[in-house]
């Protein structure tokens, strides 16, 4: 049976969607392939559900734990609106993550769980002060690439 090609599109819900969205109908439809979509969220936002027998703390935890929610919620609803925008375009799409975690590691394992051969991310050309504090992921994974890889280059 032959193997589909497929096509993991990291995106970060920022600047430069729409251009990594363009580039992801481009070669699925140039390598007949299937795209997943992966979104990584914030790690360290607290989502989840700590049950307390006093009312007033749990009011707190709840206060506390809703606008994260929320977020992770809008989050979600973008990346399915992505990968239903390629749907819509004849593109056989497969899985659509939002997913919380470190963001280069969690696409690398992402990478492999669907079995990827090509992962298009953007790269947003920051300067060295912020790559020295905040990394750069597009650099991150050429280090050591997984899989084909194509950097779009998202400029300002």
């Amino acid at each position: 049976m032959a193997h589909d090609y497929r096509i993991l599109v990291a995106i970060d819900l920022g600047a430069g969607t729409e251009r990594l969205r363009a580039e992801a109908l481009r070669y699925a439809q140039a390598l007949n392939a299937v795209v997943d979509v992966v979104h990584v969220a914030d790690p360290d936002a607290f989502i989840g559900y700590i049950k307390s027998n006093d009312p007033e703390e749990q009011g707190q935890i709840d206060s506390e734990r809703r606008p994260h929610a929320e977020a992770l919620r809008r989050e979600h609803q973008q990346t399915q609106a992505f990968g239903d925008t390629l749907r819509a375009n004849g593109v056989r799409v497969g899985r659509v993550l939002t997913v919380q975690g470190p963001i280069l590691a969690t696409i690398v394992e992402e990478v492999h769980k669907l079995g990827a051969d090509l992962l298009i991310l953007g790269s947003h050309q920051h300067g060295a002060l912020y790559r020295f504090w905040y990394g750069d992921t597009a650099t991150g994974v050429a280090k050591q690439p997984p899989c084909a890889l194509l950097v779009i280059p998202i400029l300002p």
